[in-house]
């Protein structure tokens, strides 16, 4: 088990060796005692569900028990270092949180109770991961894939999908499309740095991107009509370069990405309206084969 595991859990195991301790040196798994036990069964061991227990007041309580709010747990079907951060993210507080991994992107993923407990559990995952020896060498992009209740998704939804099943042309097609199906890269008004906001989400196509590197991604960047076509076609351009830029520094191959100002020449809506401009102005992500 890895140390983070290990330290993570060190309570909860240090009072479980306490009470298997009392039951006479026997090491079975599963097999404890408690106060009420030994004064019932004349000081035998009693059989108890496997798992992590706080013993207090001479008796053993599951640790899941503890937790303020019920929600529903994740199956945990992985196994190695995978499997034991899962099983760590359990015992922190939250059950509902999964991991999916492939090649070298990680993807947290799950359905939090609210907003708060969804931070707290991408800072959690996130520790987990960098500081577990296999985490830390062989993952290089942690994505967010954790939806909230209220209706949220997690931006790295699709990512986790795509890691889960077959990498086409495809697949990796449709990852990018729904991973911007209503959503935007946001920049500053007539500005080329891109948001604080959106970065969860060219995280995602990062994620998107490292794992479809038989195939060549276009980063198309459009404006709405508002302003000359010089300017805009300027503007656009430093918008897909800005994008570029970012997912070059989160790991995606250089020879992979090419930025493409499409200004104001590439409309959604030809009307002039607020909702056309907002329908205009967009970034797009084509994938195509390597020459």
């Amino acid at each position: 088990m890895q140390n983070f595991h290990a330290s993570l859990c060190r309570v909860l195991a240090s009072t479980a060796l306490i009470g298997l301790a009392a039951c006479g040196g026997d090491k079975t798994p599963g097999m404890a005692i408690t106060a009420d036990a030994s004064a019932a069964n004349g000081g035998e061991c009693i059989t108890i569900a496997e798992g992590m227990y706080i013993f207090e007041n001479g008796k053993f309580t599951a640790a899941a028990a503890l937790q303020p709010q019920v929600v529903e747990r994740v199956t945990r079907a992985s196994t190695g270092w995978v499997g034991e951060i899962e099983n760590a993210f359990t015992a922190a507080g939250f059950p509902w949180m999964g991991l999916v991994v492939r090649e070298n992107v990680a993807t947290l993923t799950g359905l939090a109770p609210d907003a708060d407990a969804k931070r707290r559990a991408l800072e959690m995952g996130t520790a987990a991961l960098q500081a577990d020896s296999m985490g830390s060498a062989e993952i290089t992009l942690i994505v967010d894939g954790i939806g909230v209740e209220s209706g949220e998704r997690g931006p790295g939804e699709s990512l986790a999908a795509l890691a889960q099943g077959v990498i086409s042309q495809d697949s990796c097609q449709l990852a990018l499309n729904q991973a911007m199906e209503g959503q935007k890269i946001q920049f500053p008004t007539n500005r080329g740095d891109i948001s604080p906001v959106s970065m969860g989400l060219l995280d995602a196509v990062a994620g998107v991107s490292m794992l479809c590197d038989e195939y060549a991604v276009e980063i198309g960047s459009h404006t709405d009509s508002r302003g000359s076509n010089e300017y805009n076609q300027v503007l656009s351009q430093k918008r897909a370069d800005a994008v570029r830029q970012y997912l070059l520094e989160k790991g995606v191959s250089i020879d992979q990405l090419t930025a493409v100002g499409y200004g104001e020449s590439v409309p959604l809506d030809t009307a002039e309206t607020y909702e056309a401009w907002g329908r205009n102005a967009r970034t797009e992500f084509r994938l195509s084969r390597r020459p």
